[in-house]
């Protein structure tokens, strides 16, 4: 006799899906093109890190430098019990391999990766060993007009000081802010004086794209990992004067 067959609603399968450990997702991802594309979502990516989180399944990474190479890399650590949080494996980034990207912000187990004096970022979850290499901004840059000398300045150089990464649970969006400095200076002077002026860039994974929000009053200290995410907010150490 053949027994019935009994199909579970896709939701019911994601849900169960969500609660394993990301290693074991991994073996998952050929089964079926849905399966492989609702992984990367940002709501199974969030519902999943909260799974783990409960369950204690999360990874601990340690960021390194190779002395030599001054490439940058990580060690996963082990948070077993009695293994003192020895080092499992080395991972490699698969991207950037030509410049010196720092972690900037993490959330739901995914790390913002930027190269402060370069254009380039980069959203990466390392237990996949998946990452989204971010587009170039499409900001426009204003002109600078000094009252002192009485002419608009040459943008001479734009760097990207600090960033974060967060989730948007509103529009179910994980997002990137990112502080920009632009110097300017007078291009006919030998020895011209900086001037300076800040823009801020959010990036939305949903549209790929980079747009200007308004720029606070304050400026962030500019370190690595020197913001958190908690409850769906930014927050920074900021310095005053």
């Amino acid at each position: 006799m053949q027994r019935p067959r009994f199909e579970l609603p896709e939701a019911l399968v994601m849900e169960i899906l969500s609660k394993l450990p990301v290693k074991s997702l991994t073996r998952f991802n050929c089964v079926c093109k849905y399966w492989c594309s609702s992984f990367q979502t940002p709501h199974f990516i969030s519902n999943n890190y909260q799974n783990n989180l409960e369950n204690n399944n999360l990874n601990l990474l340690l960021s390194r430098c190779d002395g030599n190479t001054f490439q940058r890399y990580f060690s996963q650590l082990s948070n077993e019990k009695y293994q003192n949080y020895i080092v499992k494996q080395n991972i490699h980034l698969p991207f950037f391999r030509n410049d010196l990207p720092s972690v900037y912000g993490a959330c739901h187990g995914l790390l913002c990766l930027l190269d402060p004096l370069k254009d380039k970022a980069a959203i990466w979850n390392p237990s996949t060993r998946e990452f989204k290499i971010l587009p170039p901004s499409s900001i426009q840059r204003p002109p600078y007009f000094s009252p002192f000398e009485e002419t608009y300045l040459t943008l001479d150089d734009v760097s990207f000081n600090d960033a974060a990464l967060g989730f948007d649970s509103k529009t179910d969006d994980y997002k990137v802010i990112r502080f920009v400095t632009l110097t300017f200076v007078n291009s006919e002077e030998q020895y011209p004086h900086p001037h300076f002026m800040y823009q801020v860039e959010l990036y939305s994974l949903r549209s790929n794209s980079w747009q200007e929000i308004p720029c606070p009053d304050y400026k962030p200290t500019e370190t690595p990992l020197g913001n958190n995410y908690v409850d769906g907010i930014c927050y920074w150490k900021t310095g005053t004067g």
